[in-house]
């Protein structure tokens, strides 16, 4: 049980850092085009991550986490991908 332990804060830490880590590109918004690049792939990446554990079958908790950092993905998604 304490191997799945850990396995489950690695999982759910990864998918705070890739919301915190998409939440800061919206906010930046990068003009460079690889900024932009790297920011679409961070929010596409916590996107799915969040996406995913909203919609697996967890507690609530964990499904309203989840939906945050989706939403924080595809934000950052649009606002990198966006122009200006």
């Amino acid at each position: 049980m304490g191997s799945l332990a850990v396995v489950v804060v690695f999982i759910l830490s990864t998918i705070l850092v890739l919301g915190l880590v998409a939440i800061g590109v919206a906010i930046r918004n990068p003009k460079r085009v690889w900024s932009r690049v790297v920011g679409a792939i961070i929010g596409s990446l916590a996107l799915l991550a969040g996406a995913w554990l909203a919609l697996i079958d967890v507690g609530l908790g964990a499904r309203i986490f989840g939906g945050v950092v989706a939403i924080a993905g595809a934000v950052a998604t649009g606002r990198s991908i966006r122009k200006g």
